[in-house]
């Protein structure tokens, strides 16, 4: 026979609201909480989500949904979004659609079908009438990464123009004036922010936008690859380089290695994202560090709170800083 919550209410010595305040997420007090902890490990109890979620209207799974798995970004973060919401008995399903809008929104209709609690996106920059379904169905969303300026709901985002102001203030107070940048996709709302604080930073110092020292590498290695190699095909190279996310940083350092530029006595390089492989690069970059982890920990407490009916403050937007890793390969000019 089934082990129930009045066998692990008897054996704890609580009361069954108790046992069931626990198995849906509250605080106890500690004492009774390591009694009840106690004994669902001494009876093996299992928790049957499927009744419990017919019960309560509750699936207890938010779905999540990432541009492409092989994403080291969008991972981190999802890992703390898990962390987050396992603590009040929730799982998540992990979907991606490897930047195809028709594959978003057929992944959007199958979490949907699954009758999801919650959905958090890592966004591509467009709005489909499905997000707004969700809404009107009482399906909380929140935005993580992207924005979708327009859309009214919950999001995580970061302070990308500021963040890439301060990288390249930090090559003009060492004297650069040819600062080049590798950007993504122009199309994509972080590209354009990250783009804009490249633009400021210049104009606030009295130097030229130019567009010679303006790639796109659509937030790819080869993207990045490609873009740095073009930038020292002529006479006229730059002196310094900012790239804007992880995977093209990594494909400029193929480049620059491949054609022998010295780092940094001929070029200074600044990336955006620091992730361990960042570490095996020599001399070590100079990068900006995002906070993954806070992102994801916000938009999980963000989905739980608007599953759990509290819309206080809706909707938040919440933009992070990110901080500057300074290391080896920025080199002042004399």
């Amino acid at each position: 026979m089934a082990v129930t919550i009045r066998d692990v209410a008897k054996r704890a010595g609580v009361s069954l609201g108790t046992v069931s305040r626990y198995l849906n997420g509250y605080r106890l007090r500690e004492e009774n909480r390591l009694k009840v902890e106690k004994a669902i490990q001494e009876l093996g109890f299992k928790q049957n989500i499927i009744a419990k979620g017919l019960k309560s209207n509750r699936s207890m799974t938010i779905g999540v949904v990432i541009d492409d798995f092989t994403n080291i970004f969008c991972t981190s973060i999802v890992t703390a979004i898990e962390r987050t919401v396992e603590k009040e008995n929730y799982s998540i399903i992990l979907c991606d659609y490897e930047g195809d809008t028709e594959k978003l929104e057929q992944k959007l209709n199958f979490l949907r079908d699954r009758f999801v609690d919650g959905l958090i996106l890592f966004s591509n920059n467009v709005r489909l009438s499905i997000m707004d379904e969700y809404i009107r169905d009482g399906i909380p969303i929140v935005i993580v990464n992207e924005d979708i300026p327009g859309f009214n709901t919950d999001k995580v985002l970061v302070d990308n123009a500021g963040a890439s102001f301060r990288a390249v203030e930090r090559f003009i107070h060492s004297n650069h004036t040819k600062i080049a940048i590798i950007n993504g996709p122009p199309n994509s709302w972080v590209s354009q922010q990250r783009f804009e604080g490249y633009k400021q930073a210049l104009e606030a110092y009295n130097l030229p936008v130019e567009s010679r020292w303006i790639k796109y590498g659509n937030f790819t290695t080869v993207g990045g690859y490609l873009a740095a190699k073009e930038f020292f095909e002529g006479a006229d190279i730059p002196t310094a380089l900012y790239v804007t996310n992880y995977y093209m940083t990594l494909g400029a350092v193929m480049a620059i290695h491949e054609l022998n530029i010295k780092v940094p006595q001929e070029l200074s390089i600044i990336g955006f994202d620091y992730f361990e492989l960042s570490d095996v690069i020599k001399p070590s970059l100079t990068v900006i560090e995002q906070p993954t982890s806070k992102m994801g920990e916000i938009a999980g407490n963000l989905i739980l709170k608007r599953i759990k009916g509290d819309y206080t403050g809706y909707p938040e937007v919440h933009t992070l800083h990110t901080r500057m890793i300074v290391r080896d390969s920025v080199r002042a000019i004399s």
